[in-house]
C-alpha cells in the first residue's frame, strides 16, 4: 500500500534536505519489515489512517478525541481521513472506526494533530514524553505498514530500535529491520508501565520490506518529545477565567435588576443580588465592559426628553448611576423583535451590530475623551442579514445564529483588520432560545427554553450556561440532552437580559 503525500524523494533530494545535521540520510518510506504482531489488547493507542483506497499511514491516540501522526499523510479535508484505533484487526473489522473532524499541522515539523469525529472511549491514550530523548535509548516502533511478506497486515507490528543519533528535530534509529510504507506517522515510544511517545516514523531505507531490495538499514524519526506544550495546546481546552459577572435583567414593567454570577467560569450555581436598581428601561439594555450599561432608549412618556432610538451610556457606581446622557441616535430598530438580537458588545467594549443593509459594523467608545473614536463607525463585513442573532464572546469573537438554529463562530483581528476565523459551525438547535449573551471567554448564556430546574426536579424555564473551547473544538459538558447546564430558573418573562462584557477571558 502506498502512502499518500509521503514525499517520496530521490536520494539526492533527501541528502539536500538533511545534510549537515549529523543523521544518516535515508530515502522516503514507511512500515515494519521485522518485529512481531502486536498482541490482542496491547498498545491499543495505535492508529491506522487511510485516505481513499490507496493511501495509508499510522498514528497514535494521545487523548480520547485526538490522534498524532505525520502531517504529510493527511489531505486538506479531515473528513476524508478514516481512522481506526483500539483492538484494530483488518481481518475482522474490529476497532473503533471514525473519521477526522479537524487537522492542526505543526508549522515546522511533519507532525499533525487529528481530532476524531467520534471519541474513542475506553482506550488508554499514549502519554507524551516527560523527559528528552537521549542517544542510546531503546525504543519500540510500531505501525500498520507493509511487512516482509504482507502488503497490508491485519494487525500492527512492533519492533525494538536503538537511538543512534539525534538532532534538535530528528532521531536516527537502527535495528534488525526497518520501517516500511504505511508506517509513517506511527509512534516511537518508551515501553514501560506507562509508555511515552517520543517520535513519529518518517523515512527509512525499507530494508527487508516486501519487494524492496536494499542492503542498507536505518530509519529516521521526527522528534516530538519537545513538542509537549504545542501538542497540549491542541488537545487540552484552554482554561477560562472569570471575575464575578454582572447580569442585568429588564422586567416587562421596565424595572432593571442586577444579578451577580460568581462562578461563570465553571457554570456553577453561586448567585447574589437580584434587587431592582432602576426603572424605565423599555428599550434594549446592553452590558458593556466593567460597570457600563448601554440603553437603546425607548421613550417612556410625553415627559421623556430622550426620543425613541437614542443611545444612552450609563455607569453603575456601587449603588448609584453616573452618566446617562444621550451619545447617539437612530438605534430604534434594535428594540424591535427583528433586530433586538442583532446588536452586542465585545470584551473590549466595541458596540457591534448588523444594520438594515446586512452590514456588520462597529462603534468604539473612547473612555479617556468620553466620546466616540469614530462617530460614523466602521464596516467589518457584508451579508450578515442571514443571521438573526449575534453575541460577542471575546475580543473580536462573535457567535452568529441563523433563523434555522445553526450557530457559527467568527473572530476578527482588529490589529490586522481581517477575519482570522469565519463561518465555523459550532452547533445547531439554537433557535430554541429567545436570547443568547456572553461575558466573554467563549462562555454563553441562553434563555427562553425549558429544562430541568437546577434546584428541583421539575421542568421549568431555565437560564443555560455553555462554554466553547475553540482550540479543541469542544464544548464543556452540559445536560444529558446536550443543551448546556441549567444555572437558573424563571428567566423567560424578561424583556431582555445582558451580561457584563469582558468579565471572562482566556
Amino acid at each position: 500500500m502506498r502512502m499518500k503525500s509521503l514525499r517520496v524523494r530521490t536520494a539526492a533530494l533527501a541528502v539536500g534536505a538533511v545534510a549537515g545535521v549529523g543523521i544518516a540520510v535515508v530515502p522516503g518510506a514507511q512500515a515494519l519489515s521485522g518485529g512481531t504482531a502486536v498482541q490482542n489488547g496491547a498498545h491499543q493507542f495505535l492508529a491506522r489512517l487511510t485516505t481513499g483506497t490507496t493511501a495509508g499511514c499510522s498514528g497514535a491516540l494521545i487523548a480520547p478525541e485526538f490522534v498524532l501522526t505525520a502531517a504529510s499523510c493527511l489531505p486538506a479535508n479531515p473528513a476524508e481521513v478514516r481512522i481506526a484505533v483500539g483492538p484494530v484487526d483488518l481481518s475482522t473489522g474490529a476497532g473503533h472506526i471514525t473519521t477526522g473532524a479537524k487537522i492542526v499541522r505543526h508549522a515546522e515539523r511533519d507532525v499533525a494533530v487529528v481530532k476524531l469525529a467520534a471519541k474513542a472511549e475506553g482506550i488508554a491514550p499514549l502519554k507524551l514524553a516527560a523527559t528528552p530523548l537521549a542517544a542510546g535509548e531503546t525504543l519500540k516502533v510500531a505501525g500498520f505498514g507493509r511487512t516482509a511478506t504482507d502488503w497490508v497486515p491485519s494487525r500492527p507490528r512492533i519492533a525494538p530500535f536503538t537511538v543512534s543519533a539525534l538532532t534538535a528535530t530528528e532521531a536516527a534509529l537502527t535495528g534488525d529491520k526497518d520501517t516500511c510504507k504505511g508506517d509513517a506517522g506511527g509512534p516511537a515510544f518508551r515501553d514501560g508501565v506507562e509508555p511515552q511517545l517520543v517520535a513519529l516514523n518518517r523515512t527509512s531505507w525499507q530494508h527487508g520490506c516486501l519487494l524492496v531490495d536494499q542492503p542498507r538499514k536505518g530509519s529516521t524519526e521526527t522528534r516530538v518529545d519537545d513538542l509537549k506544550d504545542w501538542i497540549t495546546r491542541q488537545i487540552v481546552p484552554t482554561p477560562v477565567k472569570c471575575e464575578p459577572v454582572q447580569l442585568w435583567s429588564v422586567r416587562q414593567n421596565g424595572d432593571l435588576h442586577r444579578y451577580v454570577h460568581h462562578d461563570a467560569a465553571t457554570g456553577g450555581l453561586s448567585w447574589s443580588g437580584g434587587n431592582a436598581v432602576g426603572n424605565g428601561w423599555f428599550g434594549r439594555a446592553l452590558a458593556g465592559t466593567g460597570n457600563v450599561l448601554w440603553d437603546v432608549h425607548k421613550r417612556i412618556d410625553g415627559n421623556d426628553a430622550a426620543g425613541d432610538g437614542t443611545l444612552k451610556r450609563w455607569v453603575w457606581n456601587d449603588g448609584t448611576w453616573l452618566g446617562g446622557g444621550v451619545v447617539g441616535n437612530g438605534f430604534e430598530r434594535y428594540f424591535t423583535p427583528e433586530y433586538k438580537n442583532r446588536i452586542t458588545v465585545d470584551s473590549k467594549g466595541r458596540l457591534i451590530l448588523i444594520d438594515d443593509k446586512g452590514l456588520l459594523r462597529y462603534y468604539e467608545w473612547d473612555t479617556t475623551r468620553d466620546t466616540w473614536v469614530d462617530w460614523g463607525g466602521k464596516t467589518l463585513d457584508t451579508g450578515w442579514h442571514r443571521f438573526d442573532l449575534i453575541t460577542a464572546a471575546g475580543d473580536g469573537v462573535l457567535y452568529a445564529r441563523k433563523p434555522t438554529g445553526e450557530l457559527y463562530r467568527f473572530q476578527y483581528d482588529f490589529a490586522t483588520e481581517r477575519f482570522v476565523q469565519r463561518d465555523k459551525p459550532v452547533g445547531s438547535g439554537w433557535n430554541m432560545f429567545s436570547e443568547v449573551f456572553s461575558p466573554g471567554g467563549d462562555t454563553l448564556y441562553a434563555r427562553g427554553a425549558w429544562g430541568k430546574d437546577p434546584w428541583g426536579t421539575g421542568s421549568v424555564p431555565v437560564l443555560r450556561w455553555y462554554q466553547h473551547h475553540d482550540n479543541t473544538d469542544t464544548w464543556e459538558p452540559g445536560a444529558a440532552d446536550g443543551t448546556g447546564r441549567s444555572i437558573g430558573s424563571g428567566w423567560n418573562t424578561e424583556r431582555t437580559v445582558t451580561a457584563q462584557a469582558g468579565a471572562c477571558g482566556i
